[in-house]
């Protein structure tokens, strides 16, 4: 069987879709039709509203440039997208005006991130954040294709699997933040593209390679654990600008939100206005997010510790512009993960995780 439904995890439904790579991204695509074709439909969102931007010759033209830019980076993961849009029966256009949507111009906001390496501890947590009306779409899936390392992502059905929160059998988590960008660089590729093309290594040091040398037309930040390193990373790759800060034994964790804080001085176009509400919302989301790691200074922090972090007030979102769909913790050095969805968190195997295999989990953290 292709498509395989497991138990939900935390109130998220969970699908495993296995095979050669073809047959994968057709039964994806023709397994969600239905939910897909709903959010493309759906009046006055995102996506229908993307749809109306593209009629704009001036964004038309910057979205064919990045599109052919994209085939060229990113020849798979492209080819990928189209055989998700065949399954779904939808254009292939309509797909990549939504999976483009943050190289096109600005996006919103949402996703926190923190990353901790120790002597004892090698952690990933993600706050997986978006509009309120999507709380439903979200899910759980994991791919298993042929000649890839399994992986497992919260996923919004239409995108292409990458830009969120993903475990890997390579032994590599990533927790992404998009980084709103005014003008982006159309010699780059689709964010998303940038980010499955790096989650399909086979290795950490190849899959951090791979990201902090393929341009994204638009940004995000790629906040990456490698289990076989023992590296914490986290790369800004904006707008044809990279930038990457280890975790260090002078700065052992580290936090991200939606603005940059490794690029340096900003050049034109790379993010909004400083009295931007978005930017200020994600700077206000990260002071706090900041402060409630700094108050367990002279206590060693931990994977719960990053979890109850990235679930305190004022970084969990809970209003109908932004909302909290998934928080993930992996703890790559003890090989388990927290999740927590519409339901209360669950602890299981990280590995398992990301290969689609449900083992016994305990209910609370």
């Amino acid at each position: 069987m292709t498509v395989h439904e497991n138990p939900a995890v935390s109130g998220l439904p969970w699908v495993v879709v296995t095979g050669d790579r073809e047959t994968v991204f057709r039964e994806l695509g023709e397994h969600f039709a239905e939910r897909i074709r709903d959010i493309r439909d759906r009046a006055d969102a995102q996506w229908s509203a993307l749809m109306t931007r593209v009629e704009r010759e001036v964004v038309a033209e910057r979205m064919r440039r990045i599109e052919a830019s994209t085939r060229r980076l990113c020849p798979v993961e492209s080819r990928e997208l189209d055989l998700l849009a065949e399954g779904a029966g939808l254009p292939a256009f309509d797909l990549w005006v939504y999976n483009l949507r943050g190289d096109l111009g600005r996006d919103g906001t949402g996703c926190s991130d923190v990353s901790l390496a120790t002597s004892d501890a090698l952690v990933v947590g993600h706050n997986e954040d978006g509009a309120g009306g999507s709380v439903d779409d979200v899910c759980l899936l994991t791919l298993v294709i042929e000649g890839d390392p399994s992986m497992t992502v919260v996923w919004y059905p239409g995108f292409l699997p990458a830009n969120s929160f993903v475990a890997t059998e390579a032994g590599t988590v990533w927790g992404l933040d998009h980084l709103p960008v005014v003008d982006p660089d159309a010699n780059g590729a689709g964010r998303h593209f940038v980010a499955r093309h790096a989650q399909r290594s086979h290795s950490g040091r190849e899959a951090l390679e791979r990201a902090a040398s393929v341009p994204c037309a638009g940004g995000f930040s790629f906040n990456v654990g490698d289990r076989e390193t023992g590296r914490v990373v986290m790369i800004e790759n904006v707008a044809g600008v990279i930038a990457t800060t280890d975790a260090s034994a002078d700065a052992p964790c580290l936090w991200h939100t939606n603005h940059l804080r490794f690029v340096g001085e900003p050049g034109p176009g790379m993010q909004p206005a400083d009295g931007d509400e978005s930017l200020v919302e994600s700077r206000t989301r990260g002071e706090r997010l900041s402060g409630h790691l700094d108050e367990r200074q002279g206590a060693a922090l931990d994977a719960e510790s990053v979890f109850t972090a990235l679930r305190s007030d004022g970084v969990l979102n809970r209003s109908s512009a932004l909302w909290t769909f998934a928080t993930t913790v992996a703890d790559l050095a003890n090989d388990r993960i927290i999740v927590q969805g519409r339901g209360e968190p669950t602890v299981m195997g990280l590995g398992a995780f990301a290969a689609g295999r449900v083992l016994e989990t305990r209910a609370r953290v």
